[in-house]
């Protein structure tokens, strides 16, 4: 835009000294016009000091033409072409245009002068005189040129420093911003502490203090998330526990009644609500915003553990429950109570589903700064279109006879993302009939 608008205003200003040397020259023609008689035409006599004025200007010279109007060409150079009279045009003014020549563009000025000892007359009666001076435009170009030039060149040089004066600018304007971003993601999960407002620039100011009233209204939902968690356990747990021990105290006392069943019955119910309520006090734990210790600890060792504890089930099912690990320990960073209640789950899976004389397998494995907890089984396996939908809270795959909750692996799915762990799900034996399942929990190794 500066070009285009410099080569304007350049034409501008190139074009004005010279339109002004070419009116001089029409001056000096209509002083060497005489003006005859009416039966005589008007005379052009160029003296010779008019001649040496024309021909020895800065601009190489100075073509002209003198002609009657609508009639023959007085003097001059008759290759200069011969403008149409305009219809409102004004004796005595100059009128410029441009024009071509044998391919030589040149600048024209001309006037209509009338006969001064007939300005009396009406105008069709006055003898009239068409002067014409013209010059190349060579001068001027280059005159335009060497403008453009001395104003766009230290532009081109100013350039740069303006874009690095403006660079530095919006890098100052913009560092408290990005030392705001900084401290947010530097920010732990339970940190709901009020931003800092005291370097915030004035214009994100009201964002900063909406996002502080943002935090205080989480912090308070939090709390009473808090609250709601602790006092479910207690209110939903002791009741539960004192039916429990109630229904096993008439049982010991009574093995025989007839009612005997039914205080059996009565004892399962408590524990699969004691174990759904345990599962959901859980999952709320898991899901909470709070950030969680991680301490390093040794994950063979509590898959071990953990393995250990589920023997006795197993044989009770009839189920081959085995344990595997690299020979070196495998070490990671992790809450190990969540990390026990994912195992716990994945185990306590496999075993419902796994038949019996069947074998289920869990195993350590590190590799690639990776380790990963994994437990398979020979079960039915899971059908693809089900796999995305098994960590769905309380979903069940249908046709299935075991009893649960439907919340274990999306307590799983909970605990390997509080931890940045990847859960896969696949086939055990994906060539075999029935192909089982495996569940692989990866954690980043320490």
């Amino acid at each position: 835009m500066s070009v285009a608008i410099t080569y304007v205003v350049a034409q501008g200003i190139a074009n004005t000294p010279y339109d002004r040397s070419l009116s001089s020259a029409l001056a000096i023609l209509s002083h060497q016009l005489e003006w005859a008689t009416d039966t005589h035409p008007p005379l052009l006599q160029i003296s010779s000091p008019a001649r040496i004025a024309l021909r020895t200007r800065d601009n190489e010279g100075v073509f002209w033409k003198a002609q009657i109007v609508n009639g023959a060409v007085i003097s001059g150079d008759e290759a200069l072409p011969t403008p149409a009279m305009p219809s409102d045009f004004e004796l005595d003014k100059i009128y410029f245009s441009d024009q071509t020549i044998g391919g030589y563009e040149v600048r024209l000025a001309y006037q209509w002068l009338a006969n001064p000892n007939q300005l009396t007359r009406e105008p069709d009666q006055q003898q009239r005189v068409l002067l014409m001076a013209a010059e190349g435009r060579e001068n001027r170009v280059a005159l335009a040129s060497d403008i453009i030039k001395g104003v766009i060149i230290p532009q081109f040089l100013v350039l740069p420093v303006a874009a690095l004066l403006i660079w530095f600018g919006l890098s100052r304007g913009v560092a408290p911003i990005n030392a705001l971003q900084k401290r947010l993601r530097n920010r732990k999960p339970d940190d709901l502490s009020t931003i800092e407002d005291h370097a915030t620039p004035v214009e994100i100011a009201p964002l900063v203090n909406a996002m502080n009233d943002l935090l205080s209204r989480l912090s308070s939902s939090v709390d009473a998330q808090r609250r709601f968690v602790a006092d479910a356990a207690h209110q939903l747990k002791t009741p539960l526990a004192g039916l429990r021990s109630q229904a096993e105290l008439a049982l010991k006392a009574a093995p025989n009644d007839p009612v005997a069943d039914n205080l059996r019955k009565i004892v399962s119910g408590t524990v699969r609500a004691t174990r759904l309520i345990n599962q959901l006090l859980l999952m709320a734990s898991a899901e909470h915003p709070d950030a969680i210790e991680r301490p390093r600890l040794n994950a063979t060792q509590l898959a071990r553990d953990v393995t250990e504890q589920w023997v006795p089930e197993a044989m009770k099912r009839g189920i081959d429950l085995g344990f595997e690990s690299d020979p070196d320990s495998a070490w990671v960073r992790g809450h190990s109570l969540l990390l026990t209640e994912a195992l716990n789950n994945l185990i306590d899976n496999a075993l419902r589903y796994a038949p019996s004389n069947s074998q289920v397998t869990v195993a350590v494995h590190a590799s690639h700064h990776k380790v990963t907890l994994s437990v398979q089984d020979n079960g039915p396996g899971i059908d693809p279109a089900d796999r995305e939908r098994i960590f769905d809270r309380f979903f069940r795959v249908l046709g299935t006879q075991t009893h649960g909750s439907g919340l274990g692996l999306a307590i799983v799915k909970e605990i390997a993302q509080r931890h940045q762990a990847e859960l896969t799900v696949q086939p055990a034996h994906p060539t075999q009939t029935p192909p089982g399942t495996r569940f692989a929990l990866t954690l980043t190794a320490d």
